[in-house]
């Protein structure tokens, strides 16, 4: 009968040790998902950028009389800070069509003219090319690129 009592002893302690050891590990679980939603909801931008630009284009002549014209993004260059919401509003003013996309964020849309493509990203640091697939060099009246820099 000593025996029994001994042997359940034993396994009441290891019972015990493990209770134990499951609720630190629950506890530190819950901790560290409460601590990452916290983060997520703190790195969440709450305002965002509302930005403008719009596809012109530029005509002139070269010396021999060839006329010229190029499409370009206006304004060229627009900042936004790291971690900003941004939407980015594109109106087609000439051109009839502008395929663009904006390397190293995957986002592509098209412009159409007389009408307003809006995107919307967070901004991480960096210069970002939006480019027009349409006018992409010199042979196609180009290259119509314009550039997003974020600091």
């Amino acid at each position: 009968m000593a025996t029994w009592w001994i042997v359940t002893k034993k396994h009441w302690r290891i019972g015990l040790i493990s209770v134990a050891a499951i609720m630190c590990v629950t506890a530190f679980w819950r901790y560290e998902t409460n601590r990452m939603q916290e983060n997520t909801a703190q790195s969440q931008p709450t305002e965002k950028r509302v930005i403008h630009m719009i596809t012109s284009e530029v005509k002139g002549k070269s010396e021999d009389g060839k006329e010229l014209e190029v499409y370009r993004f206006d304004p060229g260059t627009v900042p936004a800070n790291d971690g900003e919401l941004v939407e980015l509003r594109i109106r087609g003013v000439n051109g009839k069509q502008h395929d663009f996309f904006i390397e190293g964020m995957d986002i592509k849309g098209t412009i159409y003219k007389n009408k307003e493509t809006v995107v919307t990203f967070v901004a991480k640091e960096g210069i970002y090319r939006i480019i027009c697939a349409n006018h992409a060099d010199a042979a196609h009246e180009g290259p119509m690129i314009g550039y997003i820099v974020v600091d």
